[in-house]
């Protein structure tokens, strides 16, 4: 085991209260490239992948790979299951009709080929002889029956909407007839929500679906024991060939400094989300490797719109006012991140540079409070769940108490959050959104479309319907440069509405064991395939 010392930023007075010095690694030399602020976006991310055809089967040892993650899935329906904790489970359990490519274009998986036939029509070819983890073979009505099912599920209905019907030719020909013109389309059917399912499988099982999935990708569904792991073992029947790993265990262990001490000892192998407060200490161990690069997401702040105070735009503007957003990449991230300036995220095509985050004014802050008629300050509830969000609302209870907002934090387990959330219980919260399909779309329809308010997306339960019109007529805008102008000019409206506080911009960072083999980053989603891990003998 190395040891060190965990390093901590400066937090503000309360968030320090609980800070802890660890042992640890002490070794200099680390695995992950140069050490200035700039440079650690750009560490092994491309170079530790090898490819199959660097794979000597005589030098493959243990295939058994073991990672942690700091919260549980909800689910292994990928039509209910599609927080982050779900979807990698499910990124390995499931295939769809496309995936996106390395460099961010559509191919096929399922589907053997595909042609746009017009603006409306797609039509796909599937592979012959895929096989079901029971055994059946994929055919094109279980592709009909997944989409079709899409529509009519909270979490995956915003997806789907542009479906109007499918239509089947024989077992292997379907075509996708949407209502609207819709260019995204190619890159939704990448998501997770948008998975394909066994019919016979999901109808059998009825509500117990998300508990006993049933898909064509690499690996099958063994155990779930809730809040403790889940494993996965290898199909070897997968279309594409077996995986080299042979099973796939992902422990829940919340603290991120367990979770380090997990991968220093060799409890584990990988750790596919590291707590920035961590990455240095991988980064100081020769036995380990961290692996980083700006993630295609945004760190956020949702203000509830229906609640009292946060319902006038002049309080939600104070409260922007009031934020110093570098405190955060400072503190929480460590300077791994930078300050979130939109919405979207700054990897996603459309992101807008000409939008400026608000700068803290707290005297601008408390002006627009008075004017709002809290002159006297206002009593929020902030949900949040896990370690560094939870980090993250001290800060955020801090600055806003200097201009009389009263932030009452409260922390939830994962799931237990969710469905307060989506209920519509809090005043506040901190979450993250990861763009998984590359588009635009998908970082502001379900997340700030009145049709998506609560369990669909919309958790600061936004209703404008210049907002609406927007994001609607960005979805059929088939000429695409307009389409991402349209895009740039929602993030300027949404920026005056201030339906949030973009926090910061973070990297993605995993930490591996250096003897890990055939890992290889995904820089598009975030979503990480282990299927071809192994250690050498």
């Amino acid at each position: 085991m190395c040891m060190r010392k965990r390093m901590y930023g400066k937090l503000t007075a309360l968030a320090l209260a609980g800070a802890m010095v660890l042992s640890g690694c002490g070794q200099s030399g680390g695995n992950s490239g140069t050490s200035t602020a700039d440079s650690k976006a750009e560490t092994s991310a491309s170079s530790s992948a090898e490819t199959s055809s660097e794979k000597k089967p005589e030098s493959i040892g243990r295939t058994d790979i073991i990672s942690a993650n700091s919260s549980d899935i909800r689910s292994m329906d990928p039509q209910v299951g599609v927080d982050s904790p779900s979807a990698t489970l499910n990124f390995h359990i499931y295939n769809g009709l496309i995936k996106i490519d390395d460099n961010r274009e559509p191919v096929g998986d399922l589907a053997e080929s595909f042609e746009i036939v017009d603006d409306t029509k797609y039509k796909f070819k599937l592979r012959k002889g895929v096989k079901f983890h029971n055994g059946d073979e994929l055919k094109a009505s279980d592709v009909k029956f997944s989409l079709e099912r899409a529509k009519t599920m909270p979490k995956a209905m915003s997806n789907a909407s542009a479906i109007d019907h499918v239509s089947v030719d024989g077992d292997y020909e379907v075509t996708i007839h949407l209502s609207n013109p819709c260019p995204a389309f190619l890159y939704i059917l990448n998501d997770t929500s948008m998975k394909i399912l066994s019919e016979k499988a999901v109808t059998e099982a009825g509500d117990t679906y998300g508990e006993a999935p049933i898909g064509t990708g690499p690996f099958m569904f063994k155990e779930w024991v809730p809040n403790d792991h889940w494993t996965l073992v290898r199909f070897d029947d997968y279309f594409d060939g077996p995986a080299t790993a042979t099973s796939i265990t992902t422990r829940i262990i919340p603290e991120g400094s367990a979770r380090t001490i997990a991968l220093e000892t060799g409890e584990i192998d990988v750790i596919l989300a590291v707590d920035p407060v961590d990455a240095v200490n991988i980064e100081n161990c020769k036995d380990l490797v961290l692996e980083s690069w700006p993630a295609p997401s945004v760190e956020f702040m949702a203000m509830n719109t229906t609640k009292k105070g946060l319902d006038d735009v002049r309080v939600r503007q104070a409260i922007n006012y009031a934020t110093n957003r570098q405190e955060f990449v400072d503190t929480i991230v460590e300077g791994r991140g930078e300050v979130a300036t939109s919405v979207v995220a700054k990897t996603v095509p459309g992101w807008n540079e000409d939008v400026k985050p608000y700068p803290q004014d707290l005297e601008k802050a408390k002006e627009l409070l008075a004017e709002a008629g809290y002159e006297n300050g206002l009593d929020l509830k902030m949900y949040v769940s896990g370690e560094v969000r939870s980090r993250a609302a001290q800060v955020v209870q801090a600055q806003l108490a200097q201009v009389g907002i009263n932030v009452d934090i409260n922390v939830y387990e994962w799931g237990a959050f969710q469905d307060a959330i989506n209920a519509g219980e809090h005043d506040l919260l901190i979450l993250g959104w990861v763009n998984t399909t590359c588009d635009p779309a998908y970082s502001v329809t379900q997340l700030f479309h009145s049709r998506n308010c609560g369990m669909s997306g919309n958790r600061a339960y936004l209703k404008d319907d210049k907002v609406d019109e927007m994001i609607d007529a960005a979805a059929v805008e088939t000429n695409q440069e307009k389409r991402l102008q349209i895009y740039k000019d929602l993030q300027v409206r949404l920026n005056e509405l201030c339906p949030w506080v973009p926090l910061y911009y973070k990297y993605s960072m995993v930490g591996r064991r250096a003897d890990l083999k055939g890992f290889k980053f995904n820089k598009n989603t975030s979503f990480h395939y282990l299927g071809d891990c192994y250690y050498e003998k």
